[in-house]
């Protein structure tokens, strides 16, 4: 059995919305996870619609590459943002 570009991409779409749905339905459980997965949790969700835009596109091994870095690209400065302490506000 062979897997096209188009297979992966729409395997890759159904289980992000799949996945988006879990995890926002199980937020108040989130404060028992360890601290990178909660930190991950709400970026890669936030994340989702655009990812899945991404691999929607996909027609060629090209664009399942290109897909696939630009993923990676948009949930690394979200996954730094969201590690930071909150700034403290000045009195």
């Amino acid at each position: 059995m062979s897997f096209t570009p188009v297979d992966v991409a729409a395997d890759v779409v159904a289980g992000v919305l799949a996945g988006s749905k879990l995890l926002t339905a199980s937020q108040p459980l989130w404060a028992k996870l360890p601290r990178w997965l909660a930190v991950a949790l709400p970026v890669v969700v936030a994340a989702a619609p655009a990812v899945m835009g991404y691999f929607g596109a996909v027609a060629t091994g090209a664009d399942l590459a290109q897909a696939a870095v630009l993923s990676v690209a948009l949930l690394l400065p979200g996954l730094e943002e969201a590690e930071a302490p909150a700034p403290v506000a000045a009195k």
